[in-house]
């Protein structure tokens, strides 16, 4: 099953470019405002991919950003790439405050930078999921650990329990600090 991609971009000449590009890869639904994409985000499922126009007729594609900012499932926001015709630095920065995960110039390079973007985004998907099974590899191991102490200390009771059935537990010395117990052999 492919990955859900949105495309939100007003100009047909670059839908139909990146939907001829793209439609192979990812399923791609296309929103032609920023208002269709922020109804379709509240009456279905997020995608994984949005690539974002920055100057779309009714609103910019900021908006966008923060209404995926105000989600109801804001920890698992889809990767957004701000597609714009303008070189600001300042539009770039503000996209990424907003959420963006990269900005790219439509142009000559367009199509290579594209292709940068989805592999990072790709490596960093890689990396968050090994990320998680050393996470559960780590807990796995705590588990374990505290499972093999408190099997010692409970072995340890029932060999000092043996020893000194009389005695009590405020004597008791389970990593042999102290002094024997005085019923000990």
């Amino acid at each position: 099953m492919k990955p859900t991609l949105w495309l939100v971009e007003d100009d047909p000449v670059w839908t139909e470019l990146i939907q001829s590009k793209y439609s192979e890869k990812y399923a791609i639904q296309h929103f032609p405002t920023v208002s269709a994409a922020i109804e379709a985000m509240r009456s279905n499922s997020l995608p994984k991919y949005i690539l974002l126009d920055y100057h779309l007729p009714d609103k910019p594609g900021t908006e966008l950003l923060k209404a995926l900012r105000k989600h109801e499932n804001p920890d698992l926001p889809p990767y957004v790439i701000m597609l714009s015709a303008q070189e600001d630095v300042q539009t770039a920065a503000d996209t990424f405050t907003y959420g963006a995960y990269d900005y790219v110039v439509k142009g000559d390079r367009v199509w290579d930078r594209l292709r940068i973007a989805f592999r990072n985004i790709h490596q960093q998907e890689k990396l968050a999921s090994q990320v998680i099974e050393l996470r559960l590899k780590i807990k796995r191991s705590q588990l374990m650990a505290w499972s093999v102490v408190l099997l010692a200390f409970l072995i340890s009771l029932m060999v000092y329990l043996q020893l000194c059935p009389e005695d009590r537990l405020w004597k008791w010395d389970p990593f042999g600090m102290g002094q024997k117990p005085s019923c000990a052999p």
